[in-house]
């Protein structure tokens, strides 16, 4: 690594220390660092190729993307029914699924009350392992209505699951409640995620809902407590204080 390469990446780790930026907060961008450097940009490339590297930042593209402080761990966005793959897109994160299982059986006494299903319904269940740059993040568990979504294994379910119930159902997510508690991964848990039995993990309960009310997702997912950061936005009424 030469000399010039060095001296930005001091400059730019005393800069974020000096400012007090903490993970997920904007750096200027390529072109304003570079002339605050007073270097060209050929040469800032280099000295934030290694950062992102050493995992001190994180660079993303598009409208929304840009030069942010990381210490390595993913947000996972509780104001969203976006999926997993979109959360890890806008990261700036390679997303890769593994498909585990999927079955068909009754629910559950806690999936027919996720779900507001009948005794003796069905329910279609689907494990998946989300990575996040080729490491294991998550362990997701979704329960559908067997009779919402027939032949629902004969999909690839790679992708977004949400995006397929939309796509193929007619079944979009308006809204979605969500339960976060910490938990200590099991033998299972542990093995998926490469992690040690008792590792601290998220845990995130899940009932998403159509616009007009219908339960079409129980889920349950545990997310690796090392590489995961909980980040939840307020809008309006709901900051404001009751007197």
């Amino acid at each position: 690594m030469n000399e010039v390469t060095l001296r930005l990446i001091d400059q730019i780790e005393r800069q974020i220390s000096d400012e007090g930026l903490r993970p997920g907060e904007r750096l200027a961008s390529e072109r304003a660092l570079a002339e605050q450097l007073g270097v060209a940009r050929t040469a800032l490339r280099l000295a934030l190729t290694e950062l992102e590297n050493r995992g001190s930042i994180r660079r993303t593209m598009g409208r929304s993307g840009g030069i942010f402080v990381a210490d390595g761990k993913i947000e996972r966005q509780l104001n969203t029914t976006a999926g997993v793959p979109d959360m890890l897109r806008q990261q700036g994160r390679r997303s890769t699924t593994v498909v585990i299982r999927v079955d068909i059986g009754l629910a559950t006494p806690s999936e027919r009350r996720g779900l507001a299903l009948a005794a003796g319904e069905n329910v279609v269940r689907i494990v998946r392992r989300r990575d996040a740059d080729g490491t294991p993040w998550s362990l997701d568990t979704s329960v559908l209505p067997a009779r919402l979504v027939p032949a629902i294994g004969s999909h690839a379910l790679h992708g977004s699951l949400y995006a397929l119930l939309a796509e193929k159902y007619g079944l979009e997510p308006a809204e979605a409640d969500e339960t976060v508690d910490i938990a200590a991964a099991d033998e299972t848990t542990a093995a998926h995620l490469g992690i040690a039995v008792g590792a601290a993990v998220l845990q995130v309960w899940r009932t998403a809902r159509t616009d007009d009310g219908t339960p079409i997702e129980f889920a349950h997912d545990y997310f690796r407590g090392d590489r995961t950061r909980m980040h939840l936005r307020r809008y309006g009424a709901s900051w404001k204080r009751v007197s």
